[in-house]
């Protein structure tokens, strides 16, 4: 459908932050430590006409502190600002600010209000997001299901196979922290997967803290490609673009990365060094839908396939899941079903999953919602999120 009237004015920008903080024994625990809570950095802007919108900075999860005080810096640049459409938001913000936010969080807090005046568009004309987005390219789409943490090898091979019985017909799981040990977890999940299962291995920047040794990655690479993964996930630190691409060189296997990239011309440099097969831009980090579909379209022009990371609050979810339906190169979607009753609590319309995929949701907007109860029910706790140890 055509959309003329998408011309917005942003008269109030605010952070929002909350957790959902794990009850005593049911933190999530994974080798790079122990979860406390789930995090979310938000951003809702308010329009001339009062209609709020809200978008999420992806990072909040491990630095959610960090939010409010960019968005103290970015309010100046964006209110009252008359914009044509909601998607030149996040360009506006890094045209204006390039001599001190080229990147990282900053761009994805910049994302983030670009994103909420997309929600917020849509909630004023009444359609779902991906009709601001362009429409839909497709209304169903291929899902994964991702999670997989734990510190043993049952514990794993316990979550995909719960996986498997709702119906994702491929699992994605964590690396050990040691390339032996992941070896030997790779064998142990992938001979309890049944026949026509697929698996990815998540190596989390060769296993996040304390990256492996290129020939290592190399190493876990290979057994990945001897036991058929669908793709090898973040095989190196996220900076270690040779890496990369020594890794793509030496194993038969795709090679993906990098979800926390902040900016297209990241990911224009491991395309550029032929260092990926699949890219995977998120929405909440890498500076918003319209970012995303540049990064989208740089990938297929050099035959490389894009999934999103999708790893947040139902925000997240949201925005990276109408940003793929309105796009026409992206097919697969990244579902993490780890318990967060935040995430779920902020969805206006259940998540209609069927065949193994998702069917395109169909409330205004992103189909959020943030009331003062919401925020009152999950306040903000310090000390937690997705700390890596």
């Amino acid at each position: 459908m055509g959309l003329t009237d998408t011309a917005l004015t942003i008269t109030a920008v605010r952070a929002v932050l909350l957790s959902h903080r794990y009850q005593p024994g049911e933190e999530l625990t994974w080798v790079g430590g122990t979860i406390w809570s789930w995090d979310a950095a938000l951003v809702e802007v308010t329009l001339s006409d009062g209609t709020t919108g809200v978008g999420e900075a992806g990072a909040g999860i491990m630095a959610a502190a960090a939010v409010p005080g960019i968005v103290d810096a970015f309010r100046p640049y964006v209110l009252d600002h008359e914009f044509a459409h909601p998607l030149e938001v996040a360009d506006h913000l890094r045209a204006y600010t390039a001599f001190w936010a080229r990147g990282g969080m900053l761009n994805g807090v910049a994302g983030a209000i670009e994103t909420a005046a997309v929600d917020a568009v849509g909630k004023r004309l009444g359609v779902p997001a991906y009709e601001v987005l362009g429409g839909l390219k497709r209304d169903w789409i291929e899902s994964y299901a991702s999670g997989g943490l734990g510190t043993t090898f049952g514990e794993v091979s316990d979550w995909a196979a719960a996986q498997i019985e709702a119906g994702f017909g491929t699992v994605k799981f964590r690396a050990m922290t040691d390339p032996d040990t992941t070896i030997k977890l790779l064998d142990h999940v992938t001979a309890l997967l049944p026949e026509g299962i697929q698996f990815v291995i998540d190596a989390v920047q060769a296993c996040a803290s304390d990256p492996w040794p290129v020939d290592e990655a190399i190493r876990v690479g290979k057994k990945a490609a001897e036991l058929g993964a669908r793709w090898y996930e973040e095989p190196c630190q996220a900076d270690d673009v040779a890496g990369y691409a020594a890794v793509r060189a030496a194993v038969n296997v795709p090679i993906s990365g990098v979800e926390s990239n902040g900016t297209v011309r990241d990911f224009a440099q491991l395309l550029d060094a032929n260092a990926l097969d699949v890219a995977q831009p998120d929405v909440t980090f890498v500076g918003g839908p319209k970012a995303f579909a540049q990064v989208a379209e740089l990938a297929h022009a050099t035959g490389v396939k894009t999934v999103p990371h999708v790893w947040g609050s139902g925000v997240t979810f949201a925005a990276n899941l109408h940003t793929v339906l309105a796009n026409p190169y992206v097919e697969l979607f990244e579902y993490c079903t780890l318990p967060n009753p935040l995430r779920d609590a902020m969805r206006v319309e259940e998540v209609d999953f069927k065949d193994g995929g998702i069917v395109a949701p169909k409330a205004p907007g992103l189909g959020i919602q943030l009331t003062p109860e919401i925020e009152a029910q999950f306040p903000f706790s310090p000390g937690g999120g997705h700390v890596i140890r």
